[in-house]
């Protein structure tokens, strides 16, 4: 390995081309062919010696054995001392050639290295040498050895006599000068990684200088030679790079720039359109596509939710499609018209789950069960609520939230009554407390919790017969149990007549008719009763009071609402907290009513959102905020919560399942990323529900579309179910499910391959659910509306498929008419247009899915075999499309070289004058005909037609010139039949030349007059 890492040859213990000049350092260089050659020994293995700095990037040169210079005639012992002088001495560890070695060379720890060295050395020792002591140590770098080399050799004296080698030469015949003239008129190459040797006779060295320049190549040189390589690489590659990247910019430009061109076309052509009812109204159509999708934009796209975890995207297969399967039977519903309980089949599906996630959100559900009673009603509950919650009606806005405040007390007080029945069931000694009812159970649990919790307890509250009455009354209230209440007090009225005598009148009537609150005249007179026995309520006389009367009068009367707390002796809960907030709300508080004494629902959701997740999710074994979010109606924090925190699936079926019953407020501003933002003109927290169902389907668009789309249907029942808006978002969201996935034949249906007839798919099946009862209303805005997408992004298979589907024929064969006619105008004769048609990979079996010829031929047969489809489509169009299938037909038999054939086809064509019968006026009539009654599609391809023609007519014509026996008169009666034809053919040309490209007729007139 040479210092620079590349593998010296062997044959040199140097490892490294040894090139000297004509007076290099060591004197001149013997000729390389001179016979008398020292070869030195070669080391077993080529390595590095260790060199000084300023020779660490000295250039890989090749292997060349150095020549034993001619010695003066001196002592062996002066030759040796002379060595000595020269070289320094080398250590077997520690010194290289020409100095100190680096710590990674080799080390003489092995016999095998010291030998090795030491042949080395001795053949360092063989190396040739110039008796010049003035040269001193070699201790120089090598750009001062080459600068004194040079100066050396231009000081030194190399002026000889010569005239006895002259005379000599010129005895023998041998002219001197004309040999030197010979020689300075040479121009010796020069190696180019080397340094040319120089050396011969001595008496033309001073010539041989004159004549070649050698070159010292050194370090610097090789240095400089490098870098100016690097430099132009990197300009190089620098140049390649800004090439490309130019050309990636200009690309980009002009496609931003003409989106924008097409875009400002779009909207002049829509202003038009506005301003002219009279317009094409398939201009309309055409601009259908962009108006339904603002900007283009993609609703099956990913939200941007920066506080979302990877984690939370991540669900079950198991789960995933039991959702799935509720989604489906919900889809059925509606389209039967049955009623569906969402909420109960979301629940039953999370109920098998014990993760602490899956438990919240069975909670959710059962708080919305209660409030929608949905397993009560027998008729289709879909919007229920939307009436009462998305509406400026003050009045029904009211009674929405009474009635958000009651079911969600109710779930509170049941969760707290099957606390104490439990508690009740497990614990066996209970004989005091029997029998087992409501009653006795409340009295246990104050017994058996409260009391052992509470040491304080019975010196704190009035007991009655043993029994803590007002805590009773509180724990009764807690769980729900109204009339066990109402029944207990008025069975007691005498003792209430001795402390609180008006208190069982105040019950009655805070129960009655379930409304929880008392008449206003007899409200006022609890309040003054309350204000009397607790006006100095504080924390400096809790010990004076009963904590639990104080409550329970603050409960009944809604009392003192500017101080919304209960004393510290009740312990309260998260739970107990909430019901005891929902219970003190006075949403109906009178005008006249001080601002102080009003406390909303409203108030409560403020308070919520205050204290946040992490107060409310204080425990970490029951986490209260997404509940607590539920039951006082905030529905879109409880989505958002979810989202980000818990399960997008689960997100994602709660807002499914709230927006079904017109619990969700939508946004109707798709191009947004976030999944919840703040209404800034009512000051409402919306849900993007169409993104939030987008981004969820992304995830199975294309393993499942089936599923995508019964999740997609459900966009456009936002907002009552009747937002033209939501509709046709839900129709644009369809619509890029089916571009993206291309499962027509399982979303729209599909055409019999025999007969063409519609076989519905499953979109068409359920248009109803997006509002499309009609079925030209489905084909028009699903269907037609997806086509003309395809079109525009150059899917030509899928736009043919779609416009089938909606029957849209004449739209099929034009469509057909301009790719078969640009592509036989494209395609070179010798090219098969069959395989010129395929359009995904060259060497694929060409089908009617990969190849346009084949699909296009396919098409037309099975319009041909359906007299309905016949009758649908336009006979011109038709004709067309036959016309441009049998040109294909004569292409094959020209490419297959049956020209006979390829005249005779051309002929029942009708559209070139092939008959060689045919008179100038025929000729005319069929050039005006072709001009001006057929499509353009047609005029397109007759240039390639007349080049079929004429070439067919020059090949006939050359194999009736060459065949061999042959009547004369029948040869030379074909010969003017196909002349006859070429001048038809000519005639017509040149009345049609303004119609064909310029080349065109050129090749014409050539092949004429070849005939």
């Amino acid at each position: 390995m040479s210092l620079f890492g590349q593998q010296s040859s062997t044959g040199n213990p140097l490892g490294a081309k040894r090139s000297m000049s004509s007076s290099g350092l060591f004197g001149s260089a013997a000729n390389s062919n001179n016979n008398n050659t020292q070869t030195l020994p070669a080391a077993p293995n080529a390595f590095s010696f260790g060199q000084p700095s300023q020779q660490q990037n000295q250039p890989p040169q090749q292997n060349q054995q150095p020549q034993q210079l001619p010695q003066p005639q001196q002592p062996q012992q002066q030759n040796q001392s002379q060595q000595q002088n020269q070289q320094p001495q080398v250590q077997p560890a520690n010194s290289g050639l020409f100095g100190a070695a680096p710590s990674t060379t080799v080390h003489a720890s092995t016999n095998s290295t010291s030998k090795l060295l030491k042949d080395l050395i001795e053949s360092a020792n063989n190396l040739p040498k110039i008796n010049n002591h003035d040269l001193g140590s070699i201790h120089l770098t090598l750009n001062e050895l080459q600068r004194k080399s040079n100066e050396m050799r231009k000081n030194k004296d190399d002026s000889a006599n010569f005239t006895r080698a002259h005379y000599l030469l010129a005895s023998s015949g041998i002219s001197a000068e004309e040999i030197e003239s010979d020689l300075k008129a040479i121009d010796f190459p020069v190696d180019r990684h080397g340094i040319s040797q120089i050396s011969g006779l001595s008496g033309t060295q001073q010539s041989l200088n004159k004549v070649i320049k050698p070159r010292h190549v050194g370090i610097d040189q090789f240095l400089n030679t490098k870098k100016e390589q690097n430099l132009l690489a990197t300009i190089e590659q620098s140049l390649t790079a800004a090439s490309r990247d130019f050309d990636e910019y200009i690309s980009k430009t002009i496609s931003i720039d003409w989106k924008v061109k097409r875009n400002e076309l779009r909207k002049s052509v829509i202003n038009q359109n506005f301003n002219n009812p009279s317009s094409d109204s398939t201009l309309a159509k055409s601009i259908t596509w962009n108006k339904s999708v603002p900007g283009n934009f993609s609703i099956l796209a990913p939200l941007s939710q920066l506080n979302s975890k990877s984690s939370t995207r991540q669900y079950t297969r198991e789960k995933f499609e039991q959702y799935a399967t509720v989604i489906y039977q919900l889809n059925e519903s509606r389209m039967s018209h049955h009623h569906y309980a969402l909420f109960s089949n979301f629940e039953e599906l999370n109920k098998p789950s014990n993760d602490l996630k899956s438990k919240q959100i069975t909670d959710v559900y059962k708080i919305l069960i209660q409030l929608s009673e949905e397993n009560k009603s027998k008729v289709i509950q879909e919007q229920k609520f939307f009436d009462l919650y998305q509406t400026d009606d003050t009045q029904k806005r009211t009674n929405l939230n009474e009635l958000v405040i009651k079911k969600s007390k109710s779930y509170l007080e049941e969760q707290f009554y099957q606390y104490m029945d439990e508690i009740y069931n497990k614990d066996k000694d209970k004989q005091n407390f029997l029998p087992p009812n409501n009653t006795n159970k409340v009295k246990f649990f104050i017994n058996k919790i409260i009391v052992k919790n509470n040491k304080n307890f019975n010196e704190k509250t009035l007991k009655v017969n043993g029994t803590p009455i007002w805590a009773l009354i509180y724990y009764m209230l807690r769980s729900g149990l109204y009339s066990e209440a109402l029944e207990m007090v008025l069975s007691n009225r005498e003792l209430f007549e001795k402390f609180d005598k008006n208190f069982p009148l105040y019950l009655k009537k805070f129960l009655e008719n379930g409304k929880f609150k008392l008449p206003h005249d007899l409200n006022d007179r609890f309040v003054s009763e309350f204000n009397h026995q607790f006006a100095f309520v504080n924390d400096d006389l809790k010990n004076l009071y009963d904590p639990y009367k104080y409550s329970v009068y603050k409960i009944i009367g809604k009392c003192d609402l500017s101080k919304r707390t209960l004393p510290p002796l009740l312990n309260l809960s998260i739970e107990d907290w909430l019901w005891f907030h929902l219970a003190i709300v006075n949403e109906t508080s009178s005008s006249s009513d001080l601002i102080y004494e009003k406390y909303t629902l409203e108030n409560l959701q403020k308070q919520v959102i205050s204290m946040g997740a992490k107060k409310l999710n204080s425990s970490s074994n029951n986490p209260m905020y997404l509940k607590c979010l539920a039951m006082v109606g905030l529905y879109e924090l409880a989505i958002q919560y979810t989202f980000e925190f818990l399960s997008e699936i689960d997100a994602v079926h709660l807002a499914i399942g709230l927006n079904y019953y017109g619990l969700l407020k939508v946004s109707s501003n798709i191009n947004k990323d976030e999944l919840i933002y703040l209404n800034p003109n009512r000051n409402e927290y919306e849900v993007n529900f169409p993104r939030l169902l987008g981004s969820f389907t992304r995830a199975f668009k294309i393993s499942d579309p089936k599923v995508a789309c019964q999740y997609l249907i459900l966009i456009s029942i936002s907002k009552g179910g009747n937002s033209k808006e939501d509709i046709s978002q839900c129709h644009a969201a369809l619509r890029e499910l089916i571009l993206l996935s291309r499962e027509f034949n399982l979303l729209l249906g599909q055409l019999d391959a025999n007969n063409g007839e519609k076989i519905s798919g499953l979109l068409e099946n359920q248009r109803e659910l997006i509002k499309l009862s009609d079925i030209q209303d489905f084909y028009n805005k699903i269907i037609e509306l997806s086509a003309k997408k395809c079109e525009e992004e150059g899917r030509v298979f899928d736009s043919l498929l779609l416009y089938q589907l909606c029957q849209e024929y004449d739209t099929v064969l034009s469509i057909i008419n301009r790719i078969l006619s640009e592509l036989i105008a494209t395609t070179e004769l010798d090219e098969s247009l069959i395989k010129s048609g395929n359009y995904e990979v060259t060497g694929e079996k060409d089908t009617i899915e990969n190849n346009i010829v084949l699909l296009s031929k396919h098409i037309v047969n099975t319009f041909s075999n359906n007299s309905n489809i016949l009758s649908k489509t336009n006979k011109s169009y038709k004709n067309t499309s036959d016309l441009l299938l049998a040109i294909i037909s004569v292409r094959e038999s020209f490419l297959a070289k049956n020209f006979n054939q390829v005249l005779l086809d051309i002929e029942n064509l009708h559209l070139i004058p092939i008959n060689p019968k045919s008179d100038l006026i025929e000729t005319r009539k069929l050039a005006d005909y072709v001009q001006n009654s057929l499509d353009n599609s047609i005029l397109k391809v007759i240039p390639s037609l007349l080049l079929m023609t004429m070439t067919s007519i020059s090949q006939i014509n050359y194999q009736i010139l060459t065949k061999s026996f042959k009547s004369l008169a029948n040869q030379n009666e074909e010969i003017s039949r196909l002349k006859a034809m070429a001048k038809n053919c000519m005639v017509f040309a040149g009345i049609i030349q303004y119609k064909m490209p310029r080349e065109t007729y050129s090749v014409l007139v050539q092949l004429e007059s070849q005939l």
